[in-house]
């Protein structure tokens, strides 16, 4: 069997184990050596993936990453992260030029893209400081000027050159 119709059985494995939220497992296959990455609520539910798949046809190792979490309530992965952060800045943000992307590796947020003026920017820095899980961030973002950012700077320069 390949390694692609391998890591299908898998997947349809889980899908038939009680107590297991298949969503929550990474599956990977290489030459017949599998990968398991994610996280359970019980170490039960660990032993009883790893009894599934160790006992599947042409599965010849099993190398697993599984995290117990024993309350998911306060799991933080980082797509919660990430998900928690944009809405936080879709929410907060001027939506005139703004064009904000979040990236989340480790718990460790990266701010890129564009903001309307440099109170977003800070603002989103803000955030990212203070959204729960967030172990550290990076703010890439970069103020756009638009025309009619251009035009008031204009003023302004003018209103202090008539002093």
């Amino acid at each position: 069997m390949d390694d692609l119709s391998l890591r299908k059985l898998i997947l349809t494995k889980l899908e038939c184990l009680p107590l297991i939220i298949p969503a929550d497992i990474g599956v990977a296959v290489h030459q017949g050596v599998v990968i398991l990455t994610g996280h359970v609520t019980d170490a039960s539910h660990k032993a009883i993936i790893e009894f599934a798949v160790l006992n599947l046809p042409d599965v010849k190792a099993l190398a697993q990453k599984i995290h117990v979490f024993a309350d998911v309530e306060f799991l933080e992965t980082d797509e919660e992260i990430a998900g928690r952060l944009i809405r936080m800045i879709e929410w907060n943000i001027s939506k005139l030029e703004k064009d904000v992307r979040v990236r989340v590796e480790d718990r460790w947020v990266t701010l890129t893209g564009h903001v309307g003026c440099h109170e977003d920017s800070e603002q989103a820095g803000q955030f990212a400081k203070i959204v729960k899980g967030c172990a550290g961030f990076t703010n890439h973002l970069v103020v756009a000027v638009t025309e009619e950012g251009k035009s008031a700077a204009m003023r302004g320069l003018r209103f202090w050159n008539l002093g």
